[in-house]
Parts: C-alpha cells; structure tokens; sequence
C-alpha cells in the first residue's frame, strides 16, 4: 500500500527530476584534448647503452629550439 502511495505521489509532483533531467547531455561535457607527445633520444646522455627519452609537446621542442637558437647566437661573434 505504501508503496502505491509513494509512486502516486511522485507521479502527480512535477517538480520532482529524474537524474536523466538534471544531467545535461554527454555531448556538451567534453575533455579537452590532450595534446600529442613527442619522444626524442637525449643527445647530451653518454657512456650508456640505455637510451634516455626526453617526451614533450609540439610547442614545448619549438620553445626549447628557440631558447638553444638564442643561446648560440648569444655566444658567437657578429659576423661569424
């Protein structure tokens, strides 16, 4: 009997919201991309057969290309 009473109440209330109501659709919650990694052996690790691999995103190398770019041309004369 409780139990029809329950479901009856439920039922004639509208403000009551399934979970399927209040969750907005999976296609507006979406992950960001995580961004593709880029591994490369370090050329600086010596005197071992065991390879160190330096992992990192697209734009972090073209930072690190950068940074060594301006280091070299820091240290060299003009005109050479």
């Amino acid at each position: 009997m409780s139990l029809l009473l329950v479901a009856a109440l439920l039922t004639a209330n509208p403000t009551v919201q399934t979970p399927a109501e209040t969750s907005e659709p999976a296609a507006a919650v979406t992950k960001p991309k995580k961004e593709k990694k880029i591994c490369r052996a370090d050329p600086t690790e010596t005197g071992s057969h065991m390879v160190k691999r330096i992992c990192l995103t697209q734009e972090q190398w073209d930072a690190q290309r950068g940074r060594t770019t301006d280091e070299f041309n820091a240290t060299m004369p003009n005109g050479r």
